[in-house]
């Protein structure tokens, strides 16, 4: 190391791998042996190449490689893995053919929609029959009050009309047996009765209606030829 202005400060290191000089312009140069500095670059590339080795198999270190490296690469991109949806137990349970233990699942989420739901698909895979099919008393009160509760409601009477009418076939031999199922089918006899009442009466108002727009129109019509 040559220096061309005078020196006035001289210092080395502990280790005798750095030497300090200082000039009386007010430079102060500091030189470093050549092997010193390809040690610690082989110290830094060996550090380095041991954070890129492969984990062990089994370790966090493992699971979680390349989590979070970007691509350098434009074309490269990211496919990410869209969750599959967890179905419900009726829905599992209808994938096994268990008709009954289907409806009496979705019977127990007291949810109206999915149980209109779970009787539509039964309807369209023939199994509402056998779904209503060897029931208890237990498990019969419980599609029998829903049948109840929700047969005049304009959105599913359609299929519980079906439901009703299998029930009575099924069933309607074993009257007397069980005076809880007795109740039951009272109450749905008088819950379509009253049902039935309404329909011919709201027929009934639909035709008077009917006919007072007619006569209207009518008059109406004479009225106009008469000018």
């Amino acid at each position: 190391m040559q220096i061309a202005e005078p020196i006035s400060a001289l210092a080395l290191s502990s280790d005798m791998s750095r030497l300090a000089v200082g000039t009386t312009t007010g430079i102060v140069m500091v030189h470093q042996r050549r092997c010193l500095a390809s040690a610690l670059a082989a110290a830094r590339a060996k550090s380095e190449a041991e954070e890129r080795r492969e984990p062990r198999h089994g370790t966090y270190s493992y699971f979680t490689r390349g989590a979070h490296e970007k691509s350098h690469d434009p074309d490269d991109y990211l496919q990410m893995h869209e969750k599959k949806q967890k179905l419900a137990e009726y829905d599992v349970l209808l994938r096994k053919f268990r008709y009954g233990d289907a409806l009496d699942a979705v019977l127990a989420k007291r949810q109206p929609q999915a149980v209109i739901a779970v009787i539509e698909e039964l309807g369209k895979r023939r199994g509402l029959t056998i779904a209503l099919s060897n029931r208890d008393e237990e498990t019969l009160d419980a599609i029998l009050s829903f049948t109840i509760r929700f047969v005049d409601n304009p959105q599913y009477t359609s299929h519980l009309i079906g439901v009703a009418h299998i029930l009575c076939d099924i069933y309607g031999s074993l009257r007397g047996q069980s005076a809880v199922v007795d109740e039951l089918f009272a109450k749905l006899r008088v819950k379509v009765a009253s049902e039935c009442s309404v329909q011919r009466m709201l027929l009934r108002v639909l035709g008077q209606i009917d006919f007072v727009m007619t006569t209207a129109e009518i008059l109406s019509a004479e009225a106009n030829q008469r000018r």
